[in-house]
């Protein structure tokens, strides 16, 4: 237990400065931020995906801008 203690506490940011009962709950709040990070960086992805679709020519050149 101890020993992953430790790697969380050098994992999340923070973790070394907190005790081991809130280092869990600033554990999950990490969690949660990382996954709605990811769910942006997706949504990105697509938008930027389906731009650059949109922005190709039948012949398969890219419009410049």
């Amino acid at each position: 237990l101890r020993r992953k203690v430790r790697e969380l506490r050098r994992l999340v940011p923070g973790g070394t400065a907190v005790p081991a009962d809130q280092l869990l709950l600033r554990t999950a709040d990490y969690i949660v931020r990382l996954r709605a990070r990811i769910q942006l960086l997706r949504a990105l992805s697509e938008l930027v995906a389906v731009t650059n679709h949109g922005d190709c020519r039948a012949d398969g050149d890219a419009v410049s801008m």
